[in-house]
């Protein structure tokens, strides 16, 4: 995990407030105390303040809006604002009928809105404070008098109690608002899990940290070791867990924190498969969004293949953000038990604050089909059969031996790749070698009809590569069954032949040409591909003479400099580890050439045998 951050002259808490507000038309920001409001909240209603440690982003400001919270008062990185912040926060936004003020349970936190509230209670202004406590990883019996944590769990209070004193601007009072929150509370299990801890930036304004745990923060996890249960300012969890566990195990062992009702001492909710379900899925700060849907997949399978949970929503997102933590957590909130239906109509209320991604209607998720999966649409391949034949025994013996050539260069293109590229050009060229084989092995390949063996080459080929690979060796394949096929609706059916083969070789290369600027010299594997063509079409079919043309077209990248792709951008001193085998060539062209090569081996045995 790495510990960089970029420098900031100024502030960090009070540039990002400030950001915020240049991309959020509805907020207006109180300088000096760091605090951000609504513009368009009105005094005849319940007004909702929430507020805590910077570091968490989106919650508390980014929240604020028509819809959700009325006011967020924002600390310093993991402190709790002051309660002349939050006092500040309450005087900026009066209401008639009051303010519910929304805390996570860590206690600076509770001690200085607390504070804050009672202040504006001696002055005669009504206002109620909620607790968000949603850590099942604080057992009952290690919470003592303090209560679980506060995590991701309060962007639902957020957005449940900040839609209820909207939705209900003319008649919902600070009790009715107050009472949804703390129903919502009730219900709310969370549970997390990390690679790491987060880092924190250079501010000098961070060493009142709410954790209560800081000598457990300074032991890391180690490289192949996890952490259960870790809180937003790296306290403690659960366990640590070694060596990394696959998604499909972590779920599982997290959601029986959640759910497992033998657990006497974290069941704090009971769920039911008959109950309305409401999962979260919070980023933590640094897992990708192709990571965090994945997990979100995953968590959403085991619900129900596990518990006969299916959630009747279901959010992902970055909600409740540990800076840069390398995690995420599972939230889960009994609806049936919190409210019913209202608590939904409330979670759909429209809002437009960037905290909340989610814009769907009630309507919209009512009529979310039972299953999201179909079927492709049905092709007819009939355009892809032919009367165009290759000679018997020939394709798959050239096939095998290709593909198998292509696999024993894998590793050594691998490392040219690891210089050159993305590292993943041998494992792109291996995906589509072992694909083509196992066809071969199921004989499910057409090995007769030139024209429908290759269409289905060039399908198996795209599927199995992907990447710039695939889709060069796609055009390619499929651009030379379309030349056969166009002879064989001029002339008719007939045998290919190498003189026929090297007329389709051409223009198949052509129509490559038309998709890619690279050619020969520019350092691609068209340095291979180019002279293969160009050789079997000057001597009338000599494989093995077009096989030395493009394994000489393949060795001269070596000396070529990069025009496309990674290679263009690595310096010349990461080539210096190649020069005694005469420079770091092409991985591509490499590749292409063992393909090539092992073509010529198996067809020049099968010449000898006629």
């Amino acid at each position: 995990m790495s510990s960089k951050h970029w420098n900031y002259k100024q502030d960090l808490v009070h540039a990002h407030l400030k950001g915020l507000c240049h991309a959020n038309p509805d907020l207006l920001f109180i300088e000096s105390e760091r605090v951000v409001i609504n513009r368009h909240s009105k005094q005849d209603k319940v007004m909702v303040l929430s507020g805590g440690g910077s570091g968490h982003e989106p919650l508390h400001a980014g929240f604020v809006g028509e819809g959700c919270l009325d006011v967020g008062v924002a600390g310093f990185v993991f402190a709790s604002p002051s309660t002349k912040q939050i006092y500040s926060g309450l005087k900026a936004k009066p209401s008639k009928k009051g303010t519910v003020i929304v805390v996570k349970n860590y206690t600076g936190d509770i001690l200085h809105f607390g504070l804050a509230a009672e202040r504006a209670k001696a002055e005669g202004y009504p206002v109620e404070l909620l607790i968000v406590g949603d850590d099942v990883s604080v057992g009952k019996t290690k919470n003592g008098m303090v209560g679980r944590r506060g995590l991701a769990g309060t962007a639902l209070v957020h957005k449940i109690t900040g839609a209820k004193a909207a939705k209900d601007s003319n008649k919902a009072s600070l009790a009715e608002v107050y009472k949804v929150g703390e129903n919502v509370v009730a219900n709310l299990v969370t549970i997390g899990a990390s690679l790491d801890h987060c880092t924190i930036p250079g501010n000098r304004h961070h060493e009142e940290e709410e954790s209560e745990d800081e000598d457990e923060q300074k032991h890391l996890l180690k490289e192949d070791e996890i952490e259960v249960g870790m809180g937003i300012h790296n306290e403690s969890g659960i366990k640590r867990v070694s060596p990394i566990p696959t998604i499909d195990t972590l779920v599982s062992d997290l959601l029986k924190y959640l759910l497992d009702k033998n657990d006497k001492e974290r069941n704090y909710v009971d769920f039911d498969s008959s109950d309305e379900v409401v999962l979260l899925i919070n980023n933590l700060g640094g897992t990708s969004n192709l990571e965090l849907f994945a997990i979100q997949d995953t968590v959403v399978d085991l619900l129900a293949s596990d518990y006969k949970i299916k959630p009747v929503r279901v959010y992902t997102g970055s909600y409740t953000t540990s800076l840069d933590g390398p995690g995420f957590s599972i939230t889960l909130l009994n609806a049936t038990k919190a409210g019913g239906k209202e608590i939904l109509d409330l979670l759909d209320y429209p809002t437009a604050v960037p905290g909340w991604n989610s814009a769907y209607k009630s309507s919209e998720w009512d009529d979310k089909p039972s299953s999201y999966i179909i079927e492709a649409p049905a092709t007819s391949d009939d355009s892809a059969t032919s009367k165009v034949k290759f000679p018997q025994g020939t394709v798959k013996a050239v096939l095998e031996s290709g593909c198998k050539k292509l696999l024993t260069k894998e590793p050594k293109i691998t490392l040219y790749d690891t210089v050159a590229g993305d590292g993943d050009c041998g494992e792109t060229l291996a995906n589509g070698a072992h694909a083509i084989l196992d066809l071969l092995a199921s004989s499910n390949l057409e090995v007769s009809d030139g024209v429908k063996s290759l269409t289905q080459i060039t399908d198996v080929v795209e599927t199995a590569m992907g990447g710039t690979s695939g889709g060069l060796y796609s055009i390619f394949i499929s651009a030379l069954a379309k030349s056969l096929k166009e002879k064989e609706l001029k002339d008719g059916g007939y045998e290919v032949t190498p003189p026929i083969l090297a007329t389709a070789l051409k223009d198949a290369l052509d129509s490559l040409y038309k998709y890619t600027r690279a050619r020969v010299g520019d350092r691609t594997l068209i340095d291979a591909l180019a002279p293969f063509v160009e050789t079997f079409a000057s001597t009338k079919g000599d494989l093995n003479k077009a096989n030395k043309a493009a394994h000489e077209g393949a060795e001269s990248t070596r000396k070529l400099k990069a025009k496309f792709g990674r290679a263009s951008y690595v310096s010349e001193e990461e080539f210096k580890p190649f020069e005694a085998e005469g420079g770091l060539p092409d991985p591509g062209a490499i590749g292409l050439a063992a393909l090539v090569d092992g073509f010529a081996e198996a067809y020049s045995k099968i010449a000898s045998n006629l």
